[in-house]
């Protein structure tokens, strides 16, 4: 058994923690560690997106999934992905009675482009969105890019919120006294071209698209699994169904309409520094971050949760970035079920 352990100063002592989950990948015969990954069999269709017409020429794309009765919960994606994301989380969202509603960000997969976008227009626009649901409260829950768009809800809207997690999440790097050299290597070239002419990121994203679609044991996916934890390799090549959730809805995000303008406007958000600080943020906000994690750096994580007087992280040592957010998927919406 091995433990996480939450970050000193923020919280109580956390709880043990499930056995390693590489040991049911690795064929292990304890039929709880079977029953791990269960929630990722037969995930649901794609289906067609909804559309919400939010103002002139301005559309939100979104989809369903869990229980159509349950509980409101909003869900944002990564970076660079989609809402087709949240395929992953269908079985454990309808299992707890909670309505998983998880929608493109302007200028990714269907949504329109946003030129001038801001993370302080996040929160209005989701109580909008709420308001045209017919939802009154909601929780929500970023996973790794989606982590800065929770934080923004808390700081603006929190009364409008039932509760709020983040798994493996990034953080507005204004808010922090770290820097970004703990990034992913594929982030940190990304940076200093992030400027750079649309097309030269379209076609990049374009040709990344192409590359998902070869044999993961194999370049050049391959090189990309080698980038990661050791947990996060074994996570993405666990079943076929994994990688085609995580694969198509990465194509989704970067290959639609608004094209690389879309993603890298959706990438600049986290260089900007919003209207908030951290301090001011009292909304309660649950993170889980991999110890390992090769993307996002736990210490970056840290340095902005010592900063909110509600917040606490819980550091799981041996899981990485991809690993993280599909093992601690059912701990985040258990405290989401709780919250609503």
């Amino acid at each position: 058994m091995e433990k996480s352990h939450t970050e000193p100063g923020l919280d109580k002592k956390s709880e043990e923690s499930d056995p390693r989950p590489s040991a049911f990948i690795r064929g292990s015969s304890s039929q709880m560690e079977r029953q791990q990954l269960e929630f990722l069999n037969s995930p649901p269709p794609v289906g067609t997106p909804n559309f919400w017409d939010y103002s002139p020429g301005k559309k939100l794309a979104w989809n369903e999934y869990g229980d159509p009765a349950g509980k409101a919960v909003f869900y944002y994606h990564g970076w660079p992905s989609s809402r087709l994301q949240a395929r992953l989380a269908h079985h454990l969202a309808r299992d707890r009675g909670l309505r998983l509603i998880s929608m493109d960000r302007p200028g990714m997969g269907k949504s329109t482009l946003v030129r001038d976008r801001h993370l302080d227009d996040w929160p209005e626009l989701m109580a909008r969105f709420a308001d045209h649901l017919g939802v009154e409260k909601f929780g929500q829950i970023g996973v790794s890019g989606g982590g800065p768009y929770v934080l923004a809800c808390a700081a603006k809207i929190p009364v409008r919120l039932t509760g709020s997690a983040v798994l493996a999440g990034m953080v507005p790097l204004p808010l922090t006294d770290k820097g970004t050299g703990g990034l992913h290597p594929i982030y940190r070239t990304l940076i200093p071209i992030r400027r750079a002419p649309a097309f030269f990121f379209t076609a990049g994203f374009k040709l990344a698209g192409i590359a998902c679609k070869a044999n993961p044991r194999k370049l050049p996916m391959s090189l990309l699994l080698k980038s990661l934890s050791h947990e996060d390799r074994l996570i993405m090549l666990h079943s076929r169904e994994i990688w085609e959730v995580l694969t198509r809805s990465f194509t989704e995000g970067v290959c639609g309409p608004s094209g690389g303008q879309g993603v890298m406007t959706d990438a600049e958000i986290y260089f900007q520094k919003p209207s908030f600080t951290a301090g001011e943020i009292t909304h309660p906000i649950r993170y889980w971050h991999g110890g390992d994690d090769k993307n996002i750096p736990a210490d970056l994580v840290g340095d902005l949760v010592r900063k909110m007087p509600n917040a606490r992280l819980e550091i799981e040592p041996a899981l990485g970035h991809f690993s993280l957010a599909i093992h601690r998927a059912a701990a985040a919406l258990d405290y989401l079920a709780e919250c609503a």
